[in-house]
C-alpha cells in the first residue's frame, strides 16, 4: 500500500458543509476499507492556500467554486449535497482520485 492520503474539505466557513462532506467521504472510505489510509481535514475557503502550502495535502474537495488553481487535484463535490445520484458520482470521483494518489 502507498502513502497515507490527506484530503482537505473546504467550504465557505469551514464548519457545516465541509463537515458534512467529510462525514460522507469517511463513510465511503469505511465501506471501501480505505479509512485507515486516508486523513480528512476541514478548512475555510480563505485558508485553503495556506493549508495546502503548509499541510502536505493530496486532494482538495470543495462544495464552492474556487477561483485559484492549486498544486493538487481539486474536486467540486457539491453533488454530495444535492441528491443520491449526484452524491454517488462525486464520491466515486473522490475514491478514484484517492486510489490514484495511493498508487503513486
Amino acid at each position: 500500500m502507498g502513502k497515507k492520503v490527506k484530503i482537505l474539505c473546504c467550504c465557505g466557513a469551514g464548519i457545516c458543509t465541509s463537515n458534512y462532506l467529510r462525514e460522507e467521504i469517511e463513510d465511503r472510505l469505511k465501506e471501501e476499507d480505505l479509512s485507515k489510509d486516508v486523513v480528512v481535514n476541514l478548512c475555510r475557503v480563505t485558508d485553503v492556500e495556506e493549508t495546502i502550502t503548509g499541510g502536505n495535502i493530496d486532494l482538495l474537495v470543495t462544495t464552492v467554486e474556487m477561483k485559484n488553481d492549486y498544486p493538487v487535484p481539486m474536486i467540486r463535490a457539491l453533488g454530495i449535497m444535492l441528491d443520491e445520484a449526484a452524491a454517488k458520482k462525486a464520491l466515486d470521483e473522490i475514491m478514484d482520485n484517492v486510489r490514484k494518489i495511493m498508487a503513486q
